[in-house]
């Protein structure tokens, strides 16, 4: 009894020790740190000083902005004026006057940045409706024109009330969209795209290359159970997701300074317009941490999948890179051009048999407060049960390692 004590002793201390060998293994990969520490402040950084230069952009340059007065009116003439008058103020450098047919042809062409239409008619109906139209052709691929029109509709509801601004031929929109906002929708792409590439150097080292580097065979021969050695070097990898997951989260609160520093100057209404725009929620950031971390879990057991069956380290990452990549690119575009639920049938079916779909769906469901706490549980349901299963694989795939060993 007394030996058999002795033995579980000895199986926990070199269990302890392989604990401690993996995590010195990382924490002793300086690059690898560094990585995992510069490449989510990196992403958000970019990304905020690229927004910042769209606020400075659409805040401080001015537009060229087209007019045509077709009413001959007070209220058409009092618009005109105002507008002519207040262009420093609006940042509309020049102020062309055009006619209907030349207006008509900068949208033809699609040359337009902003055309404003005071059309005819325009007075009389104001005056007998008390409700008149303002119609304005916007390029909306223009950040510029785009703010410039903003603007321009802002001033007219000014100067005279009760007027209806319709855009884009006179087309009124009233849309309803599920989706959180350009800073959701930002977190949800960049968290995705980083966190599935950053276990493959890790995973791809610890595994394949230790078997390049003939050191796992000196493992192998160690008195500790594979299931063991495969647990200390997952530890090793949850320890860098941790590290990864922090420096997210310190990343997007970087990149929410930065907006709110360059949205600062800015009268109060546009200063609340970007920040509500463009900013992610403070409050949100727990859930994010939450999500990225099934991710990266679900990352290193397919990680975990493809070290075990490759070669040599090359190899693994190459194919890591080339699994997870493409997959991931596919739903990024599609969760930007659109919720990714909307897509049916045959190829609806595959984009979501992709568990990063599902974290996609997590997230945006959370972010918009749209989504049940049944289909959030869904989602997290199928990443844990695809991570298992991964990771079940990975393990017998170790296991069988050793043996050939």
């Amino acid at each position: 009894m007394n030996r058999a004590m002795s033995k579980r002793r000895t199986r926990g201390k070199k269990t302890i020790w392989l604990f401690k060998k993996e995590i010195k293994s990382v924490l002793r990969s300086r690059w690898l740190l560094l990585g995992f520490i510069i490449s989510p402040l990196f992403a958000w950084l970019f990304q905020g000083a690229f927004l910042s230069f769209i606020v400075a952009q659409t805040t401080t340059e001015p537009e060229t902005v087209y007019i045509t007065v077709e009413d001959n009116g007070t209220w058409g003439k009092t618009l005109y004026d105002a507008i002519r008058t207040h262009t420093d103020e609006l940042l509309i450098d020049p102020l062309v006057n055009v006619s209907r047919s030349y207006g008509e042809g900068l949208v033809a062409n699609k040359t337009v940045s902003v055309w404003v239409l005071i059309p005819e008619n325009f007075t009389e109906d104001l005056e007998n409706n008390n409700r008149s139209t303002l119609i304005m052709w916007v390029n909306t691929g223009n950040f510029r024109a785009t703010a410039a029109a903003q603007r321009i509709d802002y001033f007219a509801r000014q100067v005279i009330d009760k007027v209806i601004v319709i855009r884009n031929l006179q087309v009124q929109w009233y849309t309803v969209a599920p989706e959180a906002t350009y800073g959701h929708q930002l977190a949800i792409f960049i968290v995705m795209l980083t966190s599935v590439l950053a276990p493959a150097p890790y995973v791809s080292q610890s595994f394949a290359g230790e078997r390049e580097r003939h050191t796992l065979e000196a493992l192998l021969v160690v008195p500790i159970s594979r299931v063991k050695i495969l647990g200390a070097k997952l530890a090793a990898g949850l320890l860098l997701t941790m590290i990864y997951s922090v420096f997210t989260i310190v990343g997007i609160l970087l990149y929410n300074f930065s907006i709110v520093v360059r949205a600062e100057p800015l009268p109060p209404e546009a200063a609340e317009y970007y920040i509500n725009l463009y900013t992610v929620k403070v409050s949100t950031l727990p859930l994010i941490f939450f999500c990225q971390f099934l991710v990266l879990l679900c990352a290193i057991g397919i990680g975990v999948v493809i070290s075990c069956l490759a070669k040599d380290q090359a190899t693994a990452e190459s194919i890591n890179n080339l699994v997870m990549l493409v997959p991931t690119m596919v739903i990024g575009i599609l969760g930007f051009a659109g919720s990714i639920l909307q897509y049916g049938g045959l190829f609806g079916f595959l984009i979501m048999l992709i568990p990063f779909s599902h974290a996609i769906v997590f997230l945006n469901g959370v972010l918009s407060g749209v989504a049940s706490p049944v289909t959030l549980m869904g989602n997290v349901l199928y990443l844990l049960i695809f991570t298992i299963v991964f990771m079940v694989i990975g393990a017998k795939l170790f296991e069988r390692e050793a043996i050939i060993a």
